[in-house]
């Protein structure tokens, strides 16, 4: 699995933080969510599956960095409705050793400047099998939402972002074979919730489940 990244270090104060972000080349992924909803959506073709696997693999390996993938500015699959700018998301995975507040992430962004490039080269085997149970004997092994600054950030443990990112990778690979793509209740998805993961509640006002549809045919830019 391979990303391109540009590698970026933001002082404030005493604090310095490792920033990766994506440099995204495929338009297939596309996260928002609506006022008063119960959940977030998050939409893929074969390529976004791919690179969002990629993402959870490297924000498990990466725990002293912050992984940032811009999504706010990609197209949405055919058949979904226009989501206005202001229910768009980015999408931030950080580890919990970090203890790093959400609230500081618009200030950080703010000053992510131009990066260093750099390429990822992560294994498929990263992922546990299909077939492994999770544990929750260690409660940090959880996702957690939050939001800040139209960004979804999702906190967690190694073991946590790498069970998760193995249904990216089981998406990125069963799902193109519907002959289907995305339309409202005919889809191949996935949830993600809080309370699967073992958490009872987001964040304050953030949605508790990130539904996640695989769509093959995506609105030009």
């Amino acid at each position: 699995m391979r990303l391109r990244t540009k590698i970026h270090r933001v002082r404030l104060g005493r604090d310095e933080h490792r920033v990766i972000t994506v440099v995204r080349q495929a338009a297939g992924a596309f996260l928002h969510t609506s006022p008063g909803a119960l959940s977030m959506d998050l939409h893929l073709d074969r390529q976004g599956a791919e690179d969002l696997a990629t993402v959870w693999a490297l924000a498990a390996r990466s725990r002293r960095s912050l992984i940032h993938l811009p999504l706010r500015a990609n197209t949405g699959p055919v058949g979904l409705p226009d989501v206005p700018p202001e229910d768009r998301l980015d999408l931030l995975l950080v580890h919990h050793s970090l203890g790093f507040p959400p609230s500081r992430w618009k200030e950080v962004r703010a000053r992510l400047g131009a990066g260093t490039p750099h390429t990822v080269d992560l294994p498929v085997t990263d992922f546990p099998p299909e077939d492994a149970e999770p544990s929750y004997a260690d409660s940090r092994d959880r996702i957690r939402f939050a939001g800040a600054a139209h960004t979804l950030v999702v906190t967690g443990s190694a073991t946590a972002f790498r069970r998760t990112g193995a249904y990216f990778h089981g998406l990125s690979r069963e799902a193109p074979g519907w002959s289907f793509g995305w339309r409202p209740g005919v889809h191949y998805c996935i949830t993600l919730t809080h309370e699967h993961w073992g958490s009872p509640h987001a964040a304050k006002g953030v949605p508790s489940r990130l539904h996640v549809a695989y769509a093959h045919r995506w609105r030009a830019e």
